[in-house]
This record gives C-alpha cells, structure tokens and sequence, in this order.
C-alpha cells in the first residue's frame, strides 16, 4: 500500500487541487479493487493520518502567515501555489438593541422549530386540522431517509 498511499513530500508539486484529488481518487481504487487490504483497518489509518496532518497544519497557520507577510505582497507564487493573504473583519453587533431584537427573534423561531421536529420525528404521521372548521387540511407520513455512516474515536 505504499506504493498507493503517498508521503508526506511526494506528492508532484505542479498537480493542482484537482488533479491531487483525482489521484486520490485513482488510489482508493486501486487499494479496493486489489483485495489485499482490510479496509476498515486502512481507513482508520487514514483517519490517524488525518488528524495529525490537521494538528500540524493548525500549529504551522500563525507561523506560516507570518512568513508570508514578510513578503509584503497580498498574492504571489510560491513552490507551484498561489498564496493570497486575506483580512477579515469580525463586527460585532449586539450594542445595536434592533440587532439584538432580531437576534432574539432568530433564537426563538430556531427553538420552536427544534421543537416542532422533535415533535415530528415522535409522531411520524401528521395530520393538519383547520382550526376554524375542524376540517382535515393534510395528512401525510414524514419523509425519511436514513444514509448510514463510519465515526471513529481515536
């Protein structure tokens, strides 16, 4: 498999996102199609392999940026990838009562409808009255999908 998988460092520097995705692509292929690997194994692995990865780049972001400052450019190329250093600007609105107002407006409408949700999910089957007739406006069951996943805790 590491001759599928790639190291750190050996990935073609001129590949684009797109073509880098592509490859991993084709890889994951080739590792299914070969029959040689548990893939659950392999893909906790991965996963391992994933977590680290993002905990080295959380920790290389400040200096790296830093780095790129030094440049005193906002956009350049640099080792085949466009860098472009972006600000951002967070506001902050809750001194402004409307604001608030509408923000609380926004939490109260989001809560009652977790709460109608979770009354769906307990009922299942629906049916809409009109309060005014007792006439039955709906009925219908509640659409379900249920899509299976893999959580792993390392």
């Amino acid at each position: 498999m590491a001759k599928l998988v790639r190291q750190l460092g050996t990935i073609e520097r001129q590949l684009k996102k797109r073509d880098i995705m592509e490859l991993a692509a084709d890889n994951a292929k080739a590792i299914i199609e070969s029959g040689k690997y548990d893939l659950l194994k392999v893909y906790i692995e991965l996963k391992r392999y994933e977590t680290y990865l993002k905990g080295l780049i959380k920790h290389l972001k400040e200096p790296a940026l830093e780095r790129a400052g030094e440049k005193g450019e906002k956009s350049f190329e640099y080792d085949d990838a466009s860098i472009n250093i972006s600000k951002r600007t967070k506001w902050d609105f809750s001194a402004d009562t409307e604001w608030a107002d509408l923000d609380e407006q926004i939490r109260q409408l989001s809560l009652k409808k977790k709460e109608r949700e979770h009354y769906l999910r307990k009922h299942k089957k629906v049916t809409q009255v009109d309060e005014d007739t007792g006439e039955v406006k709906a009925e219908f069951k509640l659409p379900v999908e249920i899509k299976y996943g893999l959580t792993i805790r390392l």
